[in-house]
């Protein structure tokens, strides 16, 4: 039997998909007693991802090949300008783009490997992808719409963190990443031009 190797601070961390092969890792996957009213239950958000979240996105975070936690954002839909689409194809009720805007519904890291730079550095690699997601237009007729794309934002909200005594607020470990809070002070926003 090959022995087991844990992840250290010097693993790669990569976002993978999650796929028949890795949700059931996925989903054994725990944060520490204190952090339980902060994510919801693994099941629960990859079920809703699957069944009721269409434009979500959800990544597994791996440190070298083990599965050491995962993020799930969902991307926010705004109306066009009735300018942009042919008003004799789509009633204007019908009209809406996805934005640059993403909303993180879940971050987790395992609570055995919480500490070692995991979560940084998996959130780095969404912002960089988002990014390149938003300025990368999928066909030559997304090509308009997706150039209208100043910035990519995701947004977090902060209520959950009330919860937590403030020492241990993930407020710390979002502003370490380059996360504000917002003029309501309701949400943390981070956001980058093209």
């Amino acid at each position: 039997m090959d022995p087991i190797l844990f992840p250290t601070r010097q693993s790669t961390i990569t976002l993978q998909d999650i796929t028949v092969d890795n949700w059931q890792h996925i989903v054994h996957l725990v944060v520490n007693k204190d952090q339980l009213t902060l994510v919801p239950p693994n099941v629960e958000s990859l079920c809703e991802h699957q069944f009721f979240l269409p434009h979500s996105i959800v990544k597994a975070i791996y440190a070298d090949s083990t599965p050491v936690g995962y993020l799930r954002v969902q991307q926010a839909q705004e109306a066009c300008a009735p300018a942009t689409v042919s008003a004799t194809t789509i009633s204007t009720d019908q009209i809406s783009t996805l934005s640059g805007t993403y909303q993180m519904k879940c971050f987790m890291i395992d609570k055995a490997c919480q500490g070692l730079g995991f979560g940084t550095k998996a959130l780095i690699q969404l912002q960089g992808q988002l990014l390149a997601l938003s300025t990368t237009p999928a066909s030559l007729e997304d090509k308009a719409v997706t150039n209208s794309l100043t910035t990519t934002t995701i947004r977090v909200l902060t209520a959950p963190f009330a919860t937590v005594h403030s020492d241990d607020s993930p407020e710390h470990f979002f502003a370490s990443v380059g996360f504000i809070k917002d003029a309501t002070g309701k949400e943390m926003v981070w956001a980058s031009r093209p």
